[in-house]
């Protein structure tokens, strides 16, 4: 059974020319680091960017606690505990791509967070160094930050929702199905997944695009991908194991992702 599972190089080096006093005003203001950044529109889609934006949150260690949604605009806010620092990002849907609005308490901060979604964005879903073999990414939504996917939050629909993505970067054909897949609790039991009609049935007034949401099972050839959500009866649960199965011999092959450290 196999056993799975940023660039910071750039964060380093904006780091150090920061330090040296080579930069005599904000990134938005353009320098030779990342020019004009506040006005960048980049050519994503509004999910991606949603999902981008806490991303970029959560690799300065912030914990996501409040995610409000409101006509073009999503401010997702976050608590870095370590720092005593409360920020938010605002990310901004236009039918020319996305754009982001930081908002710390400093204008370091700020410069961050916006050279931060930058990094993000431009790296997407790419996997580095290129894998030769199949990978599985997982993200649980639960609490406020289910807002980044869905509407509402979940929770109060007896729900939590586990975001799946898996790429066949090996030579097999592999088959994925979702009722495959398994939540871990906190005491380590694997948990089932919802049958989709009851998830469907569960979210349909909440999230009219439900549906088209779910992972659904299919084939993967050498370089395809799928992603989806998988749903589980709400509670605590600390990683997820998908069977990925040869469709030629029909070996199965577990692969564990932990849910803090994919984040």
């Amino acid at each position: 059974m196999r056993r799975a599972g940023g660039s910071c190089a750039a964060a380093a080096v904006l780091a150090a020319v920061a330090a040296s006093g080579c930069l005599t005003g904000p990134l938005s203001e353009g320098n030779a680091a990342k020019p004009h950044l506040e006005r960048k529109v980049y050519n994503i889609s509004c999910e991606d960017g949603r999902r981008y934006g806490a991303r970029t949150l959560k690799a300065r260690n912030y914990r996501i606690t409040s995610v409000e949604r409101s006509g073009s605009d999503t401010t997702i806010e976050g608590r870095n505990d370590a720092d005593k620092v409360t920020s938010r990002l605002t990310v901004t849907c236009g039918a020319d791509g996305v754009t982001v609005s930081p908002s710390g308490n400093s204008q370091w901060v700020n410069d961050g967070l916006r050279f931060g979604f930058y990094q993000v964005a431009d790296m997407g879903d790419r996997v580095w160094p290129p894998p030769t073999g199949p990978v599985v990414k997982m993200v649980l939504y639960r609490g406020p930050e289910a807002k980044i996917e869905f509407p509402t939050e979940l929770e109060p629909l007896g729900v939590v929702a586990v975001w799946v993505r898996v790429l066949n970067a090996g030579e097999r054909t592999l088959s994925v199905d979702p009722q495959r897949l398994r939540a871990i609790g906190e005491g380590g039991q694997p948990v089932l997944p919802m049958a989709p009609a009851d998830a469907e049935r569960r979210l349909s007034a909440a999230d009219p695009d439900i549906k088209s949401k779910l992972l659904r099972p299919t084939k993967l050839k050498h370089g395809e991908s799928v992603t989806g959500f998988v749903f589980f009866a709400a509670g605590t649960y600390t990683g997820g194991s998908l069977a990925l199965i040869d469709d030629q011999t029909g070996e199965a092959d577990d692969y564990d992702v932990n849910f803090e450290a994919s984040a």
